[in-house]
């Protein structure tokens, strides 16, 4: 090997393993909204530090809150930018830095205690800011000019009003952003969500306290990644595409179809469900048993009896005339999610297919073609049967090796 080309490898490796941090890019996008945040925050905090009623001491500029613009406008999300974490990290250790400066005549170590002191009180108190540090160093350094306590306290505590304020104007701004973290994304509450794995928020809870360290990652964000991860492991694991494992050409009916013959298609056929095309065969909804049963009203007769069959007929048989009080065709009875039916691509892997029917708004997965033509369906008694197959051939696999 070329001795230039051997070196340039050994410090390459030395390089990736010790100087480098494991960490995704940002994508272009994300810096410069991260970079336009922090321009747009930096000059809300000075607008803000301006107008607010206080001393003109304490409307100074203090140089830590540079470092707290930088995690609050490029990583928002982080727990370290979330209110309690800016508030307690940046007064705390104000506080115990002007108390050592004050109170410990070397300089080297009223600095070295009031780093120590401050990450120790911010990490017991659960509100870690890296600016912190340098917070207690400029106040250590103001306590041993003779600056007044009050003064720099209020100083502090106007930063940190004026960050703050910047951040939640800056951000809420910003698609996909929001601060604080604890702020809901929508009005009404979300129940947790199961990982693919089983993996639930306490479990993720437990396994960072085992780790015993600190991870500059929420446990939302942390169960979004796991979620993600289990996503693309399933895309490289399962080849098959969608196109290899829908039941092809379904039988189909449009919007206009009777009632009657579409009860009558999917006894025939022995059907779950049947996908509702237009006349140029997109798919515009799915019909299911329960979109007829949703329509019939169970009538109690004397003995307490229920007369479901006498109702469901009277709803399949058609109505004479112009005007009726039920539902006539398919598409006044077929599912139709608000957000939209959703469908996917014969040439999708299955992965795309298992999204649809876990998310739990659709009974079954539309297959369309590149024209965007209905090609086929999966449903989730396929997707079931698929997913054990290919479980059961990785167990056969393992045995053999």
């Amino acid at each position: 090997m070329n001795p230039a080309r051997h070196v340039h490898a050994a410090l390459d490796r030395f390089a990736r393993r010790y100087l480098f941090a494991d960490a995704a890019p940002l994508s272009p996008h994300e810096r410069w909204r991260s970079a336009i945040a922090a321009l747009l925050g930096v000059l809300i905090f000075e607008g803000v530090l301006f107008v607010l009623p206080v001393s003109a001491d304490a409307r100074r500029l203090l140089a830590p809150l540079g470092a707290s613009s930088v995690i609050l406008f490029a990583l928002p999300h982080s727990p370290l930018a979330q209110p309690w974490s800016v508030i307690g990290g940046l007064l705390l250790p104000a506080l115990v830095g002007f108390a050592c400066g004050r109170w410990i005549p070397a300089d080297y170590l009223a600095v070295g205690l009031a780093v120590a002191i401050s990450v120790w009180l911010m990490a017991w108190l659960r509100c870690l800011h890296p600016p912190g540090g340098a917070m207690a160093i400029v106040m250590a350094a103001a306590a041993a000019q003779g600056l007044d306590l009050a003064s720099s306290i209020a100083a502090t505590g106007a930063n940190a009003l004026a960050m703050l304020i910047a951040a939640t104007a800056v951000n809420n701004l910003l698609p996909g952003r929001r601060y604080p973290l604890c702020s809901p994304a929508v009005s009404t509450p979300v129940p947790p969500r199961r990982s693919p794995a089983g993996v639930q928020h306490p479990d993720l809870a437990a396994a960072l306290t085992e780790l015993d360290t600190y991870l500059d990652v929420s446990e939302n964000d942390l169960a979004e990644v796991f979620q993600r991860a289990a996503r693309h492991a399933f895309h490289r694991h399962v080849l098959l595409r969608c196109g290899d494992i829908m039941e092809a050409a379904p039988i189909s009916v449009e919007f206009a179809t009777g009632l009657n013959e579409a009860w009558r298609l999917m006894n025939r056929h022995s059907l779950a469900m049947l996908p509702v095309v237009d006349r140029g065969q997109r798919v515009i909804g799915l019909l299911g048993l329960e979109d007829f049963l949703r329509h019939v009203e169970p009538d109690r007769d004397e003995t307490g009896g229920q007369r479901i069959g006498d109702n469901v007929r009277r709803l399949l048989r058609p109505t004479p005339g112009t005007h009726s009080s039920k539902p006539e065709v398919v598409g006044q009875i077929m599912q139709t999610p608000a957000e939209g039916l959703k469908s996917v691509a014969t040439e999708e892997g299955i992965a795309a297919a298992a999204d649809l029917l876990g998310a739990g708004g659709q009974r079954g997965a539309p297959v369309v073609d590149a024209a965007g033509r209905l090609a086929g369906i999966i449903t989730p008694a396929t997707m079931t049967a698929v997913l054990f197959q290919h479980e059961a051939l990785d167990y056969v696999r393992a045995d053999e090796a």
